[in-house]
């Protein structure tokens, strides 16, 4: 089968590299076995097409919690643990079971935020990811739920999809729901609800349609979908939020009645920026003068000590940190050059007088602007 073959919105004919994240109802609520062997045909299409194709599943902890008998979700962290070790076998033996069908391999990839925010495993995971794409492999995503304490507590698939996304520089990231994409109201309860099948452009009235819970359209976290869609596309990417339970992936792909396309910026941010910006975890925080906010913010120029008012936190050289404007307002974040002790000691110096200040001089710039995004 070829690329062209398949049948796919002209925004997105395209794609080369496509992320698909399914959700827990899509694979474990009543008749699950026929639409994820559905969900499976697609992705073999697609696969077979040319198409590079990641799969982020969730799951683990509603199939664990399906062979213990349980009928609620435990509320303690132990519990759930155990249920997404058990679950989590058997999540993939039903992946292998139908893909092996097919002839296609698959490998099993369970993260943690701590190994996309650590630079060295991020690059480490990237070329994992490029060569099990480049071997004809499926590699099917989740959170290590088993171990990660603060993932069961607070983490949700549809940010750990959006970051497979910019790690894997996908053209195109898939959320598959309940509902087709986004809507002025809330389909379930309102009859009058009307579809809105593309968006281009992030507002404030995009983000109140499901921010509000009398007008929240998924109780399972359409808020949390609409900011990984955010994400993605600020970096250059399409997003699609569509309906996986009642409809197949080929249709949220192809009728624009069944999903919300997100349009991306026009340019794509490189992998390093893209890190830098969406992944990486601040150490601290430098604080800027009015004078360096234009500079960076209007002008393209790198962060020089001349223009920095304070440090917060305690960082070193190569570490992540967030620029701050004088009003407090997160302007963007970039790789510093120096220290936090150093930085603190730069401040408002020029850049003939970092030596006196401070014994040495590796850099001109706290921040270069090759390791600087600006939101």
């Amino acid at each position: 089968m070829k690329t062209k073959s398949l049948l796919l919105r002209s925004e997105i004919s395209s794609i080369k590299t496509i992320v698909v994240k399914t959700g827990s109802r899509i694979l474990t609520a009543t008749g699950h076995e026929a639409r994820v062997k559905r969900l499976i045909d697609d992705l073999v299409a697609l696969h077979n097409a040319g198409i590079r194709v990641v799969l982020v599943s969730s799951g683990a902890i509603a199939h664990g919690m399906k062979a213990l008998g349980l009928t609620k979700r435990p509320s303690n962290i132990p519990m759930q643990q155990a249920c997404a070790s058990i679950g989590q076998n058997r999540l993939m033996n039903m992946y292998e079971k139908y893909f092996e069908e097919h002839n296609i391999l698959i490998g099993q990839v369970l993260l943690t935020w701590d190994d996309l925010r650590s630079k060295k495993r991020y690059l480490n995971l990237r070329n994992t990811f490029f060569q099990l794409l480049d071997s004809n492999v499926i590699p099917i995503v989740n959170e290590n739920d088993s171990v990660g304490v603060e993932e069961i507590q607070f983490g949700n698939n549809d940010t750990l999809g959006a970051q497979i996304a910019l790690l894997t520089n996908a053209d195109i990231f898939v959320n598959l729901t309940d509902v087709g994409g986004l809507y002025d109201k809330n389909p379930h309860t309102d009859k009058t609800a009307k579809h809105i099948p593309v968006v281009t452009q992030f507002s404030s009235y995009i983000h109140k349609l499901v921010s509000e819970k009398k007008t929240e359209i998924s109780v399972g976290g359409m808020s949390t979908k609409l900011k990984a869609a955010e994400t993605v596309t600020r970096a250059g990417i399409h997003a699609l939020i569509g309906d996986g339970y009642d409809q197949r992936l080929s249709s949220v792909l192809s009728d624009d009645r069944c999903a919300t396309l997100f349009v991306p910026s026009d340019k794509k941010m490189s992998s390093r920026h893209r890190w830098i910006a969406y992944t990486g975890q601040a150490c601290g925080k430098i604080i800027v003068d009015n004078g360096a906010l234009n500079a960076l913010t209007e002008k393209g120029k790198s962060l020089l000590p001349a223009g920095v008012k304070g440090i917060h936190g305690t960082f070193k050289a190569g570490d992540k940190v967030e620029i701050v404007s004088e009003r407090n307002t997160v302007i963007g974040s970039g790789l510093v050059n120096y220290s936090s002790d150093d930085a603190d000691l730069l401040r408002g110096c020029r850049t003939s007088e970092i030596s006196q200040r401070i014994g040495h001089k590796s850099f001109d710039e706290i921040i270069h602007r090759n390791n600087l995004v600006i939101y």
